[in-house]
């Protein structure tokens, strides 16, 4: 492990794989990884990340998710986008449809974009 702290979540940085979006990696499977591997920055610190690295042009960005309903990171991939109902798996005991527990590999998008690839749906349109 490394002894360089994140300023966005004060967690050691893992050198194997840094705090960079991937080559195609949409805004909202970047901000999951970062979620499930540095944990909530408690603001939009990941999705500020994200437009520092791949769309600075995308200046209002997290003025965009907040009026969306994110107020932090968390929220952008649990309330703003959601797993599309492809991914969601249907509970053998009580026939209820759970979110998915891994996603597969991030389906890619054009350089500079913030919107999310086809493995999300709007949190509003998700209907199961």
């Amino acid at each position: 492990m490394s002894n360089v702290i994140h300023i966005f979540t004060g967690h050691p940085v893992d050198p194997e794989t840094g705090v960079l979006p991937q080559p195609g990696e949409c805004l909202t499977c970047f901000v999951h990884r970062m979620v499930g591997l540095g944990g909530c920055s408690d603001g939009l610190g990941w999705a500020e990340q994200y437009r520092l690295a791949r769309a600075r042009r995308a200046v209002t960005l997290t003025r965009r998710l907040t009026a969306q309903g994110a107020r932090c990171d968390c929220d952008v991939v649990q309330e703003v986008w959601q797993p599309g109902p492809a991914l969601w798996i249907r509970d053998l005991g009580s026939g209820t449809l759970q979110p998915p527990s891994a996603l597969p590999p991030c389906a890619g998008v054009r350089g500079g974009s913030t919107k999310p690839c086809s493995l999300w749906v709007a949190g509003t349109s998700l209907a199961l």
